[in-house]
């Protein structure tokens, strides 16, 4: 890999070519690997190694109108940058080797950067945040753009339906070691079948699907965005609720409710929540049920399938999340019914 790195670098005028030293990165869920390149004069560059078979459309299941001929990240990468929304900078690529070399947004994440501060600090970090989402969602609504892939994928009924039988089979059949009752089963398959319906009603625009906070890098006291390959068009509130239901950050209803007051705020009249609080509180719950039980499922799906358990800590905050916005909206209450007699997160 380091030969095909020369070679990249060579290629290019702006960036070093000379000795440097390769150090992994610590990974997440991705099947993605990340290295940094430091050179002896101090500076850094990241390198992405997409994982065999890279050219398929997207890491997070999905489904697209059109063939996908670039790669995601690439895609969605100029898009966003042509908007001058915060993205780091693509510098070479090579498709062959499914080698990105990139800008280094340095480590400190939004989660590092509001860890151990009070809640001043961290209702400034995240109001922040919620302006650079509600800038984003502006310059997207307003020029859309059928060349980038996001455009060709969308949070449909079945897509957010398979999400909730995600959680069905790892985040229930899975982690309990069995089946539930049939009767159970089928009756969440209907309330599920109801609240995706609900879902693909609400307003939909441009969607970053995992706008959370090991997703926002904080650098040189801007915040930038990454992990954007799975973008698609969703619920504008979508990633919102990334944002503030957080698996890997507990945040409080009060703090909850001053965010989306400092979103409210940076709201423009093109925005469909524009004046629309009482609209957004519900639909942000509609969301949190969907989302959080997906996330449930998924962090036991990486335990099972790619043998990494180390997302299940995660697993009561999400399913907490669930059981508070199901108190807010009675008309799925039954869901809590259900599951509290499986689940000890809603005992």
């Amino acid at each position: 890999m380091e030969n095909i790195i020369h070679q990249l670098l060579k290629s290019q005028n702006k960036i070093p070519d000379g000795p440097f030293r390769l150090t992994q990165l610590a990974g997440e869920a991705s099947l993605r690997l990340y290295y940094r390149l430091t050179f002896d004069n101090g500076t850094t560059l990241i390198i992405m190694k997409l994982p065999q078979g890279f050219s398929s459309p997207a890491e997070e299941i999905t489904k697209t109108t059109k063939q996908i001929d670039e790669y995601p990240f690439i895609n969605i990468q100029k898009y966003l940058k042509n908007l001058e929304i915060p993205v780091p900078e693509i510098y070479a690529y090579s498709a062959n080797d499914g080698i990105l070399i990139l800008e280094d947004l340095g480590d400190r994440t939004l989660e590092m950067a509001i860890k151990n501060s009070n809640n001043e600090m961290l209702l400034f970090f995240y109001s922040k945040c919620a302006e650079v989402l509600a800038d984003m969602q502006h310059k997207t609504l307003a020029s859309p753009n059928d060349a980038c892939i996001a455009y060709s994928r969308k949070f449909d009924e079945d897509l957010l339906f398979w999400e909730f039988n995600h959680f069905l089979e790892y985040g229930l059949d899975d982690r309990l070691g069995k089946p539930i009752a049939t009767g159970d089963k089928y009756k969440l398959i209907d309330l599920g079948k109801k609240l995706v319906g609900e879902i693909t009603k609400l307003p939909y625009g441009f969607t970053h699907r995992d706008f959370q906070s090991r997703n926002i890098m904080v650098h040189e006291y801007n915040f930038r965005l990454i992990d954007f390959q799975d973008a698609l068009i969703g619920p504008v509130v979508y990633d919102l609720v990334a944002l503030l239901r957080d698996s890997y950050i507990a945040l409080n209803l009060d703090q909850i409710r001053a965010i989306q007051q400092s979103y409210l705020k940076n709201l423009k009249p093109i925005h469909p929540y524009y004046n629309q609080q009482q609209k957004l509180e519900r639909d942000f719950d509609l969301l949190t049920i969907q989302r959080k039980l997906k996330d449930a499922g998924r962090f036991q799906f990486i335990k099972t399938v790619r043998k990494n358990p180390n997302f299940l800590v995660h697993v009561p905050s999400s399913l907490a999340y669930v059981k508070a916005a199901l108190e807010r909206v009675p008309d799925y209450k039954e869901i809590a019914v259900i599951l509290q007699k499986y689940l000890p997160e809603f005992a």
